[in-house]
């Protein structure tokens, strides 16, 4: 069997030169990471902005070891809505795929979501829970997923984010006869997304050290998941797809989603 070949790779916008040859490139498996994009820090300054009308403190505070406040269940629930429904945040999101040269005209976009990750040693809070080891393809049975995932502040390898590009088109057992979208909906404590329990060596696995102002973006496809440290993490993240891309492009393979239903309704154009 040919070895799956991957690259993870710093970008800038001048490197783009060619908009089909690099979403294709991520459609292959290749990682990439936007270093300090002037556009992610205005949307990281807005989300800020929201997080201390709403908590009474920046995230920079509400990070820091001494911070005597927490979050409550419903007070962050209500905030992840209200980013979720943000209609500037969705704006400055559109200026940055335009500076990646996406077009926002044929992009649609799942909702932008803001995840908390405790440390070790709390209890997970929120709509999005930390996550285990998953596909998102697994989950909505849509292979032309890009992930964008945006830490509001530096994070390093033991609190930020894994992927495991070797398994990249490797078929490993997951969940995803068993999981339902609509028991996540109803029930607290169900998973937001299938996942698999199988241990990964750990020279396969890849962590993350990103600086804020970073945007990490991947193929959808890629098995990844959070990682909990002894400090607690704080990041945006969405997914987008182009209407077209299924006739441009080389799509990853369905080899072992044993979803049923593709989940196209999740992502709306970004340009109404």
């Amino acid at each position: 069997m040919k070895k799956f070949k991957y690259k993870i790779e710093y970008i800038t916008r001048k490197e783009i030169k060619d908009l089909n040859f690099f979403k294709q490139s991520i459609f292959n498996g290749n990682i990439y990471i936007f270093k300090k994009s002037s556009v992610c820090l205005d949307l990281i300054r807005l989300t800020n902005k929201f997080f201390y009308q709403y908590f009474g403190l920046s995230i920079q505070d509400f990070l820091k070891e001494d911070n005597p406040i927490s979050f409550k269940t419903n007070k962050l629930i209500e905030f992840q809505k209200k980013i979720k429904n943000s209609q500037s945040l969705i704006a400055l999101f559109c200026k940055l795929l335009e500076e990646l040269q996406f077009d926002v005209q044929e992009t649609h976009s799942d909702k932008i979501t803001f995840r908390y990750s405790p440390d070790l040693k709390k209890e997970p809070l929120g709509i999005l829970k930390p996550s285990k080891a998953h596909r998102d393809t697994w989950a909505s049975n849509v292979f032309n997923q890009i992930n964008w995932w945006i830490p509001l502040h530096n994070v390093q390898e033991s609190n930020s984010i894994f992927i495991v590009p070797d398994y990249f088109d490797k078929k490993i057992s997951n969940n995803s006869d068993k999981w339902s979208f609509k028991k996540y909906k109803k029930f607290k404590n169900y998973p937001s997304t299938p996942y698999s329990e199988l241990k990964f060596k750990e020279n396969h696995i890849k962590r993350f050290e990103l600086q804020q102002g970073d945007i990490l973006f991947f193929s959808g496809n890629h098995i990844h998941g959070s990682v909990l440290g002894e400090k607690k993490r704080i990041n945006l993240e969405t997914r987008t797809i182009g209407i077209n891309d299924e006739k441009k492009f080389n799509l990853p393979n369905n080899i072992d989603s044993k979803s049923k239903e593709k989940k196209i309704e999740w992502f709306s154009p970004l340009i109404k």
